[in-house]
């Protein structure tokens, strides 16, 4: 039976004092991850679904646990159906995974004592290695429930852009004003579709604690815009695609990696007009409907139909561990054909730009000191590739994917924490022990 888990007066002064929509909840008023694995009472969801705002969501409390299982209970939401029966992931345990450890915010810890810790909020993690399930464990979810896969999504529009290049349909040296004439005259004219899908875009539609706090950028715009709440300040209703237009250039695009939601936007934009399909028919037909997946994909909308693909994803964690899969030679374990072809891997492995690049933005030094290890840069969507070809996206309240083509390997996990930095410690020591052979 759900218990009731409804939020005290004081709770509620409490997430309503935190700063903006970036400001933590406070441990003690946050709920353990295995509440939402219980269920959440009647009265608790309608408390949820009423304060469910952006300021809210973002905050890592009780209402973030709740909606990120929930998404499509707050946002209109696209139904990218299961086209084939299930392929099973076969199991082969290595329980040794468990033992390797990592220096979390907590501590040295083991992977097993770090999941099992209530300060980790960490909701499920697998490791994928030839195609079978060799580390599973959830914490704080089911195994088949949907959940938020943030911006780990976005290489779901990079993937995309990818397929329309190996149609012929986009040329990645031409230019955003090249296929969409609307955006002619705007700053995004002159830039390159390479300088779109590799963040360097040179605007201020960067993403950063700064422009998450100001509700005038077009980061923050974007987010109110997607879940349907009036920009704060001028208290108009806007669409993604007014929002991006608005956006001026800050620096020569090519410049610096410029981490930013709003990117990825373009990016969705794109391939839906390039192709002529909403984005949710488009990945259907080249990508999701070739998969075995467990389940559907959610894409959720923002009201005027735009596919939030920078993050608004839900799905299992075993299909978005098979959505990693497909980069790897044990496609054929998930896939009914090839869908990442080798050419599309080699783009992101080897069009990286310099370290130098990677570390002139704000996301490169935080990345390289969270996954601890030397970074080439950033690729396609993707926040980093090793130099041995692994490549890696993370996600908000700590969500992450993890694909190693060359040792066959995959890590995947969801969270509710507003801790990024201690899953992703561990990603390097799981894919460099030994475990795995190349």
């Amino acid at each position: 039976m759900p218990r009731n888990l409804a939020l005290t007066a004081a709770c509620v002064c409490a997430l309503a004092a935190v700063l903006h929509f970036t400001g933590a909840v406070a441990d003690s008023e946050r709920l353990p991850v295995a509440a939402a694995k219980d269920g959440f009472s009647v009265s608790d969801v309608r408390d949820f679904e009423k304060r469910a705002t952006v300021r809210g969501l973002m905050a890592g409390g009780p209402i973030s646990l709740w909606w990120t299982s929930n998404v499509a209970k707050k946002m209109p939401t696209a139904i990218v159906p299961r086209r084939n029966g299930t392929m099973p992931l076969a199991n082969a345990p290595m329980p040794e995974i468990g033992n390797i450890t990592a220096k979390t915010s907590f501590g040295e810890m083991t992977l097993d004592a770090w999941l099992n810790d209530p300060r980790s909020f960490a909701q499920g993690f697998i490791v994928i290695y030839r195609g079978q399930i060799v580390y599973e464990a959830y914490p704080g979810i089911k195994p088949h429930d949907a959940h938020l896969w943030a911006s780990t999504a976005k290489p779901l529009a990079s993937l995309v852009i990818d397929k329309l290049i190996d149609k012929g349909l986009l040329d990645e040296q031409k230019t955003f004003g090249t296929y969409m004439p609307d955006f002619r005259g705007t700053a995004w004219e002159s830039i390159t579709i390479k300088d779109i899908l590799d963040m360097t875009a040179g605007l201020n539609a960067e993403e950063n604690p700064t422009t998450r706090r100001d509700p005038n950028s077009i980061t923050t715009r974007l987010f109110y815009a997607e879940l349907g709440e009036p920009n704060p300040t001028t208290g108009k209703m806007e669409t993604v695609r007014e929002i991006l237009k608005d956006a001026k250039p800050v620096r020569p695009a090519g410049t610096s990696f410029d981490y930013g939601s709003g990117i990825t936007q373009a990016l969705v934009l794109l391939a839906e007009e390039v192709s002529g399909e909403t984005f949710a028919d488009l990945f259907d037909s080249c990508v999701w409907s070739k998969l075995g997946s467990d389940g559907p994909l959610q894409l959720h909308l923002a009201p005027d139909g735009t596919a939030a693909v920078h993050g608004f994803v839900s799905s299992s964690l075993r299909d978005m561990a098979r959505f990693g899969v497909l980069y790897t030679p044990s496609w054929n374990k998930v896939a009914t054909e090839p869908v990442v072809t080798s050419e599309i891997t080699e783009r992101i492995q080897k069009g990286v730009r310099s370290n130098s690049f990677y570390m002139a933005g704000v996301e490169g030094p935080i990345l390289t000191d969270a996954l601890n290890d030397k970074i080439l840069s950033n690729s396609r969507q993707w926040d980093a590739v090793f130099p041995d070809g692994d490549f890696y996206k993370s996600g908000f309240m700590a969500q992450g994917l993890y694909v190693s083509p060359g040792r066959d390997l995959v890590i995947a996990y969801f969270s509710t924490s507003l801790d990024h930095t201690s899953p992703q410690r561990f990603l390097r020591p799981i894919a460099t022990s030994g475990l795995f052979g190349r």
